[in-house]
């Protein structure tokens, strides 16, 4: 986001900021037959070899990772909540490296 101006990253973030609940709607849960009702996130213990986990309704995770407000993170990325948007790169210069990727921290989910 810092090689944008001033005035188009208002444009994205007013974008953002308006389609916000479709957005975390479609990259949580999904649309139609195939749509998520529940979100489960295991984690691992090397230290004491025991597996945790937690099932989390859908519109929880989505409250949990969605909530809050869409910004420019200090890094030049988007925050929409507790999800970070950012062009994907890295991809030798194939144009795939100008997608974006979504990524959330699915052990979030531990913490509510």
């Amino acid at each position: 986001m810092d090689e944008f101006e001033n005035k188009h990253k208002k444009v994205i973030i007013d974008f953002l900021t308006k389609n916000k609940l479709l957005i975390v709607t479609d990259i949580i849960k999904g649309r139609g037959q195939f749509a998520a009702d529940w979100m489960l996130v295991t984690k691992y213990d090397t230290r004491k070899d025991e597996t945790s986990w937690v099932l989390a309704d859908i519109n929880k995770a989505m409250s949990i990772f969605g909530g809050g407000e869409v910004k420019i993170s200090p890094r030049g990325s988007i925050s929409i909540g507790r999800i970070t948007l950012q062009r994907k790169g890295g991809d030798g210069g194939r144009e795939t490296g100008n997608m974006l990727q979504f990524k959330i921290k699915p052990g979030d989910l531990f913490k509510y």
